[in-house]
């Protein structure tokens, strides 16, 4: 008997504690020496029915409250680890690693950006010779007497841009060479792709939240790249506060995934309703937004979903601002200047192409070109390309639309596309460069030659620094726009500006 009644006190204690600890059951633990005593003397059939209730399956109820709980279930052995042994951990990690890991809490971030880390990696780095470093940079570093007197980050940020640019002096003698057609540099998409050089969109919801987007495919012109985003969960045009665009590059020519890039500012808009945008083009699906004039945002037509960004780069200066700048500053390029007092007699050449992200619309090259002061507009000079009664000078226009594709969607924006304008000095050197979408309207009044008859439309771009219009002429029998009249318009303020000194006042008014 009094084995049957050590047995079942073990099993009823066994069996609580099992509750108490795995299962999400909710019993009654009443006192169990009564109902021993009970068995003990003879009266055991209350106990033999507890004993029968606790071997069957318990009924599931609604929650699990352990009485006690004495130890604890999730404890975290690393934030009680000294941080010496933490950084002796850390420093087996090589760079990819210690970027990523930076990014799990506060502690972490501080210990991963630790100086002597990375300087350990940065000296590595010299050591293998796999790149050669600034001489300046490299004394700067092997002489710094403490590494941990530096701020915080630094020789993490140093081995970051010195790697992203560590073929710093080839890819500068590289673009020395220039096209005597457009004016910019003749290997910029070899070098580009060279470099593994992409961009990226950051878009910031109202609520602070961020999504980043990675490119899906480019379009090279010969002195632009248009660059499309068409895959992702996007988002309502009406959620979205400001949009970034970055340069990515990443540290070793093939990394990949989540290895840490070195990223440049290249622009930043708002997109919130309160700034203004204009309305570019639509069709059955999608309607097109024009944002600082480089930005093309496609949204759904009822929904304001966006369904895909386009963004337009000029090759002037574009390497450079794609991998100079920072997280959170731009790189702003020093303009290389002529300096001339006599800026009024100068020529200028114009380069202009018109194309979409799939083909070429038009392209023109119109050398020695003089300017002629507009006094009816203000301090203006003008510069003529195409005059409408020079037949001869007539451009013909392929057809002007803008395709897109979204979500296995595609479609094509009519009488839409980009236009790509460089203006050169007599130097050779940049004046104006532009890369933007446009659009074509309707012209009610002929204001050309009696001799032109079909239907005309023009296009209209004006920025700070200069205004642009075309006029074109529909040629029903042909089926095809030909380019009748191109004029270019420079604020006097710019012209000083580049030339250093006055705009002669003996230019032709008109």
């Amino acid at each position: 008997m009094a084995a049957r009644v050590e047995f079942s006190q073990s099993l009823i204690q066994g069996f609580n504690k099992n509750v108490q600890q795995t299962t999400c059951g909710k019993f009654q633990e009443e006192s169990t020496e009564e109902e021993i005593t009970q068995f003990e003397g003879g009266r055991g059939r209350k106990e033999d029915t507890t004993v029968q209730t606790l071997l069957q399956s318990p009924k599931p109820c609604k929650t699990l409250v352990p009485r006690q709980h004495n130890q604890t279930s999730h404890d975290n052995y690393l934030e009680r680890l000294p941080s010496e042994i933490i950084q002796k951990i850390l420093s087996f990690l090589d760079a990819s690693s210690l970027f990523n890991i930076s990014f799990v809490n506060k502690q972490f971030h501080d210990l991963a950006n630790n100086n002597a880390l990375w300087y350990a990696l940065y000296a590595g780095e010299i050591e293998k010779k796999k790149w050669r470093p600034r001489a300046s940079m490299v004394t700067e570093a092997l002489s710094t007497a403490s590494v941990q007197g530096k701020p915080g980050g630094y020789f993490k940020k140093l081995l970051l841009k010195e790697m992203a640019g560590y073929r710093d002096t080839m890819w500068k003698k590289e673009l020395r060479h220039m096209n005597p057609h457009t004016g910019m540099p003749v290997l910029t998409e070899q070098v580009l792709n060279r470099l593994h050089i992409q961009w990226e969109i950051t878009l910031t919801q109202n609520n602070g939240h961020t999504a980043v987007f990675e490119q899906t495919h480019t379009f090279f012109e010969d002195s632009s790249v248009t660059v499309c985003w068409i895959h992702g969960i996007w988002l309502h045009m009406f959620c979205v506060a400001s949009l970034q665009l970055h340069g990515i590059m990443c540290p070793t020519p093939h990394a990949t995934g989540d290895r840490p890039r070195w990223r440049s500012l290249i622009h930043k808009t708002k997109l919130h309703r309160a700034v203004q945008w204009s309305f570019l083009g639509s069709d059955s699906l999608v309607k097109l937004l024009q944002f600082d004039k480089c930005i093309t945002v496609g949204v759904w037509r009822g929904s304001w979903k966006i369904a895909f960004i386009m963004v337009n780069l000029h090759f002037h200066k574009l390497i450079e601002r794609s991998l100079l700048g920072s997280r959170f500053c731009p790189y702003i390029p020093t303009e290389d200047n002529a300096v001339d007092p006599d800026s009024g007699h100068h020529g200028y050449t114009l380069h202009i192409v018109l194309h979409n992200p799939v083909r070429q619309i038009m392209c023109g090259h119109f050398p020695r070109l003089f300017t002629s002061r507009v006094t009816s507009q203000g301090e203006y000079l003008l510069v003529s390309a195409i005059d409408s009664t020079d037949v001869s000078k007539h451009i013909p226009v392929g057809k002007v639309s803008l395709p897109w594709q979204a979500m296995g969607l595609e479609g094509a924006a009519e009488r839409c596309c980009m236009m790509t304008l460089t203006v050169l000095d007599e130097g050779e050197r940049p004046f104006w460069c532009v890369s933007s979408p446009v659009k074509m309207a309707n012209k009610y009044q002929n204001v050309l030659a009696l001799g032109c008859e079909g239907e005309q439309f023009y296009i209209f771009y004006e920025d700070v620094e200069g205004k642009v219009k075309m006029v074109f002429e529909w040629m029903e029998e042909l089926q095809q726009y030909f380019l009748v009249q191109l004029i270019i318009i420079f604020p006097t303020a710019k012209v000083k500006k580049h030339f250093g000194g006055k705009c002669s006042a003996d230019t032709d008014e008109v």
